[in-house]
């Protein structure tokens, strides 16, 4: 009887929670008011014709929809059939109202008695030799039938909403589009670069630019003697399944995969070669590595005369961007000598633009933080730059020995790309899209916009008709919604916001890895090199580009 009241009891104690916790109402959920937007900003209707007006609604929550028209309700739904009966301009109120609150807004329509095409499309394209390439509009606004003429060189070629343009060798091509209905027509020039046919090709990466009159020159690192280097190289159009040969000096060496570990045993210079297989095609480069003397033997200290700020810069190259503004007759020499009167730095456009700067003293890798960079990121945007140290190994002042990137959050994880190139081509007009290739056999473009209107984007000291960057590329946050905005990530990167409260101008120098991602113990830096780590671009704010500030010696900050 006794274990039979104790469960009553259990019974009845739960029973009473239950019914409290059910007389608990959760608090309400803050949706926000409710939000309108419209299909078009205008629509545009021929007299005699008809059109649907659509609205769409969010955060509404048991909702009455109208539409007013010249003060009348003409509709209760999301949707308005609008009968073009008279020329002129209208404009129609939508209203919602809601539980969570109303709204309105306003839409225009504009009844002719005419309505020719519009076209929206690329006018500049690339593609490759004997490549199909389907070529179509973006859009056609009043293409209601419509005709289509497409010409190449006064021929026409093709009478589709879609023209197949494929040729057989490289060079700037010349295509028009005309569409045309029974009240006129649009008509727009498209411009078609026609590039080489990417072909399996791998390079040792030096941290400068490659341009074809350089791109056969053998490249050299150095490492201490006593130390390793991690080499691996720049594989552009290789397939996964590709296999690797590496041979010092012509003795083919244990390693097969893509990065080799080399181990000097004596001072001296060394012929580091790399055979990669794939399927039936076969590339090779070569590197020359010279064992320099024991780290430390070339350590400059600094003294009371040392400056906090960089006092050289060795070199600047950025990539095309609305930024860089460097027209035909400029030279790199007085680019140079421009930047090294402050010395400072400048943009460096969009992904793989750098500089490289030094000292006049060894920066120490010492307790807490080595380096300070600044750039102008603030919430929702960031455009981030990748840091490269460099030590004055072989002691002749100049930045021609061995970078080591400085990792940050995203190192190591899958989306981010080691050893990325990039290459862009000169327009071959002012006032044209920057297109470029990259080593995955992408192609596309930096946009031409209103907002900054020199003639070139592309740097035109480069006097070649391409050039190619390399680094490490970041994925890309760049979002484009109805604000467009590039958030940062979490560390270790310039002009990168973070979560805004860790300093993200500051960089350490223990931080330095080599080509595998494996830590490199440097005792100190003599160079520092930037470059743009991401690719993205919108519409309102073009591409994405680095804004890099002058590096500075945190321990003399």
């Amino acid at each position: 009887m006794k274990k039979l009241l104790n469960l009553k009891i259990l019974l009845l104690a739960g029973l009473t929670i239950a019914f409290i916790q059910s007389c608990i109402k959760e608090p309400p959920v803050e949706v926000g008011d409710p939000e309108i937007g419209f299909s078009m900003d205008e629509y545009r209707i021929k007299v005699g014709k008809q059109d649907t007006l659509r609205a769409s609604v969010t955060n509404a929550i048991d909702a009455f929809y109208s539409w007013k028209l010249d003060g009348n309700i003409v509709s209760t739904d999301t949707f308005y059939l609008f009968n073009a009966e008279r020329i002129g301009e209208y404009f129609l109120t939508f209203r919602v109202d809601a539980e969570n609150g109303s709204a309105e807004d306003q839409v225009k329509v504009t009844v002719s008695d005419k309505l020719e095409p519009e076209i929206t499309i690329n006018t500049v394209i690339a593609t490759y030799v004997g490549t199909d390439t389907e070529i179509s509009p973006e859009s056609v606004l009043n293409s209601d039938d419509a005709s289509y003429k497409w010409k190449s060189d006064g021929e026409l070629v093709g009478e589709e909403s879609t023209y197949v343009f494929n040729r057989d060798k490289v060079g700037i091509y010349h295509l028009t589009l005309k569409v045309e209905n029974e009240d006129g027509a649009d008509m727009v020039a498209i411009t078609i670069n026609v590039l080489p046919s990417p072909e399996p090709e791998i390079f040792f990466d030096n941290g400068r630019y490659r341009i074809e009159s350089n791109k056969d020159e053998i490249r050299r690192f150095s490492v201490c003697y006593g130390k390793s280097l991690v080499m691996a190289p720049v594989l552009c159009n290789i397939s996964d399944n590709a296999s690797f040969q590496w041979s010092v000096d012509g003795t083919v060496q244990s390693a097969t995969g893509e990065c080799f570990t080399f181990t000097p045993s004596a001072k001296g210079t060394y012929e580091v070669t790399v055979k990669v297989t794939d399927g039936e095609s076969i590339v090779s480069t070569t590197a020359n590595v010279e064992c320099v003397d024991e780290e430390g033997t070339y350590y400059r200290a600094k003294d009371e005369n040392s400056t906090s700020i960089i006092n050289y810069v060795y070199d600047f190259v950025p990539a095309p961007g609305q930024f860089i503004n460097y027209q035909e007759g400029t030279t790199k020499e007085s680019v140079l000598n421009n930047l090294n009167a402050i010395p400072a730095v400048a943009m460096i456009g969009a992904y793989g633009g750098y500089y490289i700067v030094g000292f006049d003293h060894s920066v120490d890798n010492s307790e807490g933080a080595d380096l300070k960079i600044t750039g102008n990121a603030f919430a929702g945007w960031s455009e981030p730059g990748i840091v490269w140290v460099m030590q004055d190994e072989n002691g002749d002042g100049l930045p021609n020995d061995t970078w080591y990137e400085l990792k940050g959050s995203e190192s190591g994880k899958e989306e981010t790309k080691l050893r990325y190139a990039i290459t862009y081509y000169k327009p071959g007009e002012p006032k044209q899209n920057v297109l470029w290739t990259d080593n995955l056999g992408r192609i596309s473009s930096v946009d031409y916009n209103s907002y900054h209107s020199q003639d070139y984007y592309f740097p035109m000291f480069i006097e070649e008709d391409s050039y190619t960057l390399c680094g490490t590329c970041l994925a890309s946050t760049m979002q484009v919604d109805e604000i467009e905005s590039s958030p940062g990530y979490d560390w270790g990167y310039v002009d990168n916001y973070g979560d805004g409260v860790t300093d993200n101008s500051l960089f350490f120098i223990e931080n330095a890895i080599q080509a595998d991602g494996s830590e490199i113990d440097l005792q100190y830096i003599d160079f520092v090199k930037v470059h743009t780590a991401m690719i993205g671009k919108g519409s309102a704010v073009g591409e994405i580009s680095c804004e890099a500030g002058t590096p500075y010696d945190y321990h003399l900050y």
